[in-house]
């Protein structure tokens, strides 16, 4: 190909070339586009992931946090280095309440930071996107926290990093404008006014503003004299301000002077809990925890001493767009491997989310989106059956097991959600007493407020109740659930009448004396046991209900119910699935007599549908039980057992026959073929063989479902 040029005497001249040689590099192609288009797209997508992915987190964030408008919580979070920081941070995460709006504002000042960070250190438009890596350490160090959610004792931590980071770069812009004489008193300055608010940041950026200083000098081939007594100035006074100011806080211990605003104490080897987990995760390893905010550090760092390497050579347009994009492409990467993603931590969050809102129906679907749930999502989803009415019937047609937390610590569920389960199931007293111990540990946040509000108002603790509701009141966001619960307070007789204070009251009404619970669902399954209520019953007039009904004669099937009276649907349900949790054939069989008489009330024996069969789950442990017990515990006829089980083809009997069957031909196949097989991994052969066809029913969960770890 021919072009032609012109030179100075206007003399034209032909030039042959090839045109390849001229087109455009990809890197060179694709920087105006990362110029133009990558940053907003990373702010624009980490918002909507924030705010739909996870907005659950982000609303049990803002319930784990506490911000009161009065003077008496803003003098308890300056009690403390870093205090206005956690201050500030209690402030902005209460917007997480709200999901969009508080990632909004989140994803905002993390653009600040990116736009401060281009601005100060003059980073070129062809390198811009080399600014994000302090916005991806930020972000990874709160996606990272999973189960540390509950457990760190700094207020306002999602926002202190930010907040600190972006004073720091406005101290430094501030430092770029400024003349000689205050470059050398910043530095100074910051690290002595600045400790009590913002802590080790303060240190840290004091030491990067003056090293800034030197860059700038060398930069700009100024003396660097001013500029080095400056670091010297700052570097003692790094060591002695710290431990002036230990005089003046009594809530500091010495040894953490020098890392008071970061978790040091709770992110150390001591803490690790010897949990043995089912497999190797990354997440139990505590180290993994520090790495965003060395990686701030780092980055920052690099960012100050840049300008001291910076000449005035341009690197070619290809160097730019490698940069460029490697910084976007570590950017994802961190982003990436440094967000928790753990199924159940994420289903938890929602079923919490979703029973503050009385959804009772996503709690339970939320729990088929995991193979094997926490103890916690167990304990929801069954608390969500109790609600509709569906315990028996659906019980074990979701994912069963016992996964721990995935956590460097040894998580409890007392931390997590059971001061709620305790109030669902009735247990105020135990509700307010973790309500309590656990905001002695952690200070007071919302959802400690709530719980324990609404346990006193059950518990008929109205002035007590008052009280938490008063504090509640002075919150953004979680005021008018105050004021709605207030007007029980104020009117007890309205109790009665609502209806979502009628399940937790139903449990209510039996012993609640406060005692030893090693963990939430351990205590449950021993105390909610209604065993208790056959000797007021009598065992008699059970016996003569079950002898009634299976008769047929009316008139005596009415009066035993009348004999046997009023009993506590929802917890005699519940403490016959607490048996089947546990295995408790014994107890199981002889609450099914208790169980009867509530289920057979409104029985039209004269109607020809009068045959009122149990939920499928109470006929296939009434099957196995009767077969294991061998008539040890209870008899019944046929005729009895046809009223209460279907024992037509395709039903519970039949299923439950062929499921016999499938075991022991499955039994033979594999024996055959692999003789010295251990029992253990027969079993474990045969669970996934018959997970598909029988996965929901009793059956299973009884000899296939083992080794659950509750916490």
């Amino acid at each position: 190909m021919t072009r032609t040029t012109k030179n100075n005497k206007g003399t034209i001249h032909k030039v042959h070339g090839d045109v390849m040689a001229k087109t455009p590099s990809p890197f060179v192609r694709v920087l105006p586009f990362l110029q133009k288009f990558a940053v907003p797209l990373f702010f624009i997508a980490l918002w909507a992931v924030l705010a739909f992915y996870e907005s659950a987190l982000l609303k049990r964030s803002a319930s784990m946090s506490l911000f009161l408008f009065d003077s008496t919580f803003f003098e308890g979070m300056l009690a403390v280095p870093a205090g206005m920081l956690s201050y500030l941070g209690c402030f902005f995460i209460q917007f997480f309440h709200y999901p969009a709006l508080g990632a909004a504002i989140y994803v905002a000042l993390l653009f600040l930071v990116y736009w401060l960070t281009r601005k100060v250190f003059v980073i070129p438009v062809n390198y811009s996107l080399l600014a994000l890596v302090p916005v991806v350490a930020l972000v990874a160090s709160n996606t990272q926290l999973g189960y540390w959610l509950f457990y760190l004792k700094m207020p306002g931590y999602y926002y202190m990093a930010l907040l600190a980071t972006l004073l720091t770069l406005l101290g430094m812009w501030a430092y770029r404008k400024s003349g000689a004489v205050v470059r050398f008193l910043l530095p100074v300055v910051w690290v002595v006014a600045g400790y009590p608010f913002m802590g080790v940041y303060a240190l840290v950026s004091s030491l990067l503003m003056a090293l800034f200083g030197i860059m700038l000098a060398v930069q700009e081939k100024k003396s660097l004299l001013l500029p080095s007594i400056a670091l010297l100035f700052a570097f003692v006074l790094v060591i002695f301000v710290p431990r002036f100011y230990y005089g003046c806080y009594n809530l500091v211990a010495k040894d953490l002077i020098y890392t008071v605003g970061v978790p040091v104490t709770q992110w150390s080897e001591k803490y690790v809990a010897n949990v043995v987990y089912e497999s190797e995760s990354v997440w139990q390893c505590i180290c993994l925890y520090w790495l965003p905010l060395c990686l701030l550090l780092l980055s920052m760092l690099l960012a100050v001493i840049s300008p001291a390497f910076r000449g005035r050579s341009t690197f070619p347009a290809r160097m730019s767009g490698a940069v460029n994009c490697s910084a976007l492409l570590f950017s994802l990467i961190v982003m990436a491997c440094f967000w928790y993603r753990d199924t159940n931590f994420r289903i938890e969050n929602k079923q919490m989310v979703a029973m503050w809102d009385e959804d009772w129906a996503a709690v339970a679907e939320y729990a088929k989106d995991t193979d094997e749930p926490t103890r916690q999502i167990v304990l929801n989803k069954n608390l969500a059956l109790v609600n509709m009415g569906k315990l028996g019937q659906e019980m074990f047609a979701y994912p069963d097991g016992g996964l721990l937390p995935v956590s460097p610590i040894s998580v409890h569920m007392t931390h997590t959600d059971g001061s709620s389960i305790y109030y669902n199931y009735g247990k105020f007293n135990y509700c307010y007493r973790w309500c309590v111990e656990n905001s002695v540990e952690y200070g007071w946040r919302v959802e400690y407020l709530k719980n324990a509000a609404r346990s006193m108002l059950l518990s008929g603790e109205y002035k007590l109740a008052g009280r938490y509701t008063r504090i509640l009141k002075s919150t953004l966001f979680n005021k008018g659930w105050a004021q709605e619960l207030e007007k029980y307070i104020d009117n007890p007789e309205l109790i009665a009448r609502e209806p979502s204070f009628a399940m937790p009251l139903s449990f209510a009404c039996y012993n609640d004396v406060l005692g030893v619970d090693e963990g939430v669902e351990v205590h449950l399954t021993s105390t909610m046991d209604a065993l208790g209520l056959r000797q007021s019953i009598g065992t008699e007039n059970l016996l003569a209900l079950r002898d009634a009904f299976e008769a047929g004669d009316i008139e005596a099937l009415k009066a035993a119910q009348e004999n046997v009276g009023e009993v506590s649907h929802p917890y005699l349900e519940t403490s016959m699935t607490m048996a089947l949790i546990k295995k408790d054939s014994k107890r199981f069989l002889q609450l099914f007599d208790m169980y009867l008489a509530n289920h057979m009330k409104g029985v039209d024996l004269k109607a020809g549908n009068a045959v009122k069969y149990l939920p499928v789950h109470y006929q296939e442990a009434l099957l196995l039980f009767l077969l294991l017990d061998k008539g040890q515990t209870v008899q019944v006829g046929d005729a009895f057992l046809g009223k209460i089980v279907s024992r037509a083809p395709g039903g519970t009997e039949s299923r439950f026959n062929a499921f016999q069957r499938a075991v022991a031909t499955n039994r033979d196949v594999i024996s055959k073929k692999y003789p010295d097989m251990s029992e253990s991994r027969m079993n474990a052969q045969l669970a996934t063989i018959l997970k598909e066809e029988f996965g929901n029913t009793y059956y299973y969960y009884y000899f296939f479902v083992k080794k659950i770890k509750t916490y």
